[in-house]
């Protein structure tokens, strides 16, 4: 969507509820650049803004980064682009393979801010809530635009606030009255989204991947909530009819890579998705990706809650002790968790091979870690470059803890459907996730920290906000489904191919891992699904280099062991 007015122009490259005539307007008043910060911080929706205000740019993502910039400099002039391999096709860049080293950590990758660093040799990513602005000449500086609210309001204006977020960011996607589809998980999250976007003038396609285990309650929940949306047509999909975990090297993932390696978008299941919502006229897909690190109140929200008002917490860690199954010393240690961003990164950086603390720990973000198959050259690079960011002192992305990790962790899920979308759009479907909006973001975290957390109650601030709109029932729903049948039936199916595949390993190659010890996870038994979380993040760095064009492997990746320290 466009607007021109004089020599002021603008483009919004995505979903929102702004019309051209509106932005025109908006347009009259801009002198600069920076005028547009009231703009930005007020449209709904998910969307490059890319302006031109009197011959100077300025261009943006999201805070979420589903909607992602990268920038670098081509003969001089500073150029971005919304992939970093654009600009590195454009400069003949390689890919630094210490960086490769660093999206081995398990589960999320690197910390911030080294997850915002490319792995594209002299190409920049912009950092979430900062806008490029390139000047005439062709040189640039990034400006902040965007910080974190306070936790201020109270529950009734919060969750009306929410609610509102909620209602104009669905309405973004369902504004051009065509087919729409969803997911109809069962869960509160995408059935929600289901319930918003039936109030619209629209036609509905929900979509219930049906799990193999019948004792999953998803699909009675599924089922239970489809009666209450007659008018929408329902898709449901055993999961025999789809491709399954794991699929991806069935026979061999040769597909473009995505902008990161580490990435847990599973392609065959999301083409399988696309292709099946197109062949029913939908080109926009909604998900409820980012739900639950908004509204599930994690050990930080308790550790934020005693630190501003301390009564209030006594109720909410009492429970939480007898939910996690904490010791006194563990609960009082949450509480009283007092380290600086800098000093945490310090200590992730030597415990990169400890072994994880499962429930008690409490940081900034999940202690990233490394694979037990890395090899002692990546785990020396990878405690140096986090050592080397720790020293800089870098400021995290917000004061409390606990929005940082809301904010880390919404980065995650936007990288996600980023990668989504770039699959889908093969099939003329965009994925979307209305929870990671920047607005909904904003919403959810202007709400106070003692009325997000309400003992007994599962996502308490995001069922008082769909009071009304999805059914009493769902909201009240204390359970949750569990995935791992799906991937243990993954891993059987495809465990011989897995195996065949890193034989021939990229990373071995590189000198990051050592293949006996991916041999062993994968043909060992597991009573739970851990052992595998760090083989997911291994693969996906081991299908992008696969998929890398030969000319760029060998610019970039063709040395046997981890390149020299850069900076």
């Amino acid at each position: 969507m466009t607007a021109s007015v004089g020599r002021n122009s603008a483009a919004v490259l995505g979903t929102t509820t702004l019309t051209s005539a509106a932005l025109a307007e908006r347009l009259r008043t801009v002198r600069s650049v920076h005028d547009l910060d009231t703009l930005t911080r007020s449209l709904p929706g998910c969307f490059h803004l890319v302006a031109s205000i009197g011959g100077r740019v300025r261009a943006q993502g999201t805070v979420s980064t589903a909607c992602q910039l990268f920038h670098g400099r081509v003969d001089g002039v500073t150029v971005a682009a919304d992939r970093p391999q654009t600009i590195a096709s454009l400069t003949g860049a390689g890919v630094d393979e210490e960086l490769i080293a660093l999206q081995l950590l398990t589960p999320y990758g690197p910390p911030w801010p080294l997850n915002m660093t490319s792995v594209w040799r002299g190409v920049r990513t912009l950092l979430p809530g900062h806008y490029v602005d390139i000047r005439a000449d062709g040189t640039e500086r990034t400006t902040r635009y965007w910080t974190p609210p306070e936790p201020e309001l109270p529950l009734e204006p919060g969750v009306a606030a929410l609610r509102e977020a909620l209602e104009t960011a669905v309405a973004a996607r369902t504004s051009r009255g065509d087919t729409i589809s969803a997911d109809l998980s069962g869960g509160k999250d995408s059935t929600s989204l289901c319930f918003l976007a039936a109030r619209h003038d629209t036609r509905l396609v929900t979509v219930h991947a049906q799990s193999s285990d019948p004792a999953n309650e998803d699909r009675v929940w599924a089922a239970r909530c489809a009666d209450r949306l007659p008018h929408a047509r329902h898709l449901v999909v055993p999961m025999k009819a789809t491709p399954g975990i794991y699929a991806e090297v069935a026979n061999g993932d040769t597909a473009q890579p995505s902008d990161t390696p580490l990435s847990f978008t599973r392609r065959p299941m999301m083409e399988h998705l696309a292709r099946l919502v197109a062949d029913h006229g939908s080109a926009i897909h909604l998900q409820g990706i980012g739900s639950d690190e908004l509204f599930i109140p994690s050990a930080l929200s308790l550790h934020a809650l005693a630190h501003s008002s301390p009564f209030s917490a006594i109720r909410p860690a009492r429970a939480m002790k007898s939910m996690r199954r904490w010791s006194w010393a563990s609960t009082l240690r949450v509480l009283l968790y007092n380290q600086s961003y800098p000093r945490w990164m310090a200590s992730a950086a030597e415990g990169i091979t400890a072994e994880r603390a499962w429930g008690t720990a409490v940081d900034w973000e999940i202690a990233p870690k490394m694979p037990p198959w890395a090899t002692p050259d990546a785990i020396d690079a990878v405690r140096r470059r986090i050592r080397q960011a720790a020293s800089q002192n870098p400021e995290p992305l917000a004061p409390l803890p606990v929005h940082h990790e809301m904010l880390r962790l919404t980065q995650v899920n936007g990288t996600a459907v980023r990668t989504s979308s770039r699959i889908g759009a093969e099939f003329g479907v965009s994925f979307q996730a209305p929870f990671i909006d920047d607005r909904v973001l904003e919403a959810a975290m202007s709400i106070r920290l003692a009325d997000r957390m309400a003992p007994g109650q599962v996502k308490p601030v995001l069922a008082a906000a769909m009071r009304g709109i999805a059914p009493d029932d769902l909201l009240a729903r204390q359970s949750k489904a569990d995935a791992s049948p799906e991937l243990y039936i993954g891993l059987r199916r495809h465990r011989r191919r897995l195996t065949e595949l890193f034989e021939d390993s990229r990373l071995a190659r590189l000198g990051l891992v050592d293949v006996n010890g991916i041999r062993t996870v994968l043909n060992s038994l597991h009573i739970d699904t851990r052992p595998l979380m760090p083989f997911e993040s291994t693969l996906a760095n081991e299908l992008w280099l696969r998929a890398l064009p030969p000319d760029v492997r060998s610019a970039g990746t063709s040395t046997p062991q981890p390149a020299r320290g850069a900076s």
